[in-house]
């Protein structure tokens, strides 16, 4: 896109295998401000965030008992 500022447009590349990670992984490091559970969530998914082992676990073991995608960020 030529009119976006440098750095807020990342688009995926028809056919392309395994590019959506990268570039999310770097809009996270890039904006470590945006909060990916309230994006998740305003988009209609179910989205929660833990801090250490035992929170991951109940909210793994949550999204698997629920049909649907989930995100769940790992903060620690």
């Amino acid at each position: 896109m030529n009119t976006a500022a440098p750095h807020q447009w990342l688009s995926l590349m028809g056919g392309s295998i395994g590019q959506g990670l990268p570039l999310a992984t770097g809009a996270a490091v890039a904006c470590p401000d945006l909060d990916w559970v309230k994006l998740a969530e305003g988009m209609g998914f179910a989205a929660s965030k833990s801090t250490n082992g035992k929170e991951f676990r109940e909210q793994f073991e949550s999204a698997m008992k629920n049909r649907g995608p989930c995100l769940i960020e790992v903060e620690l």
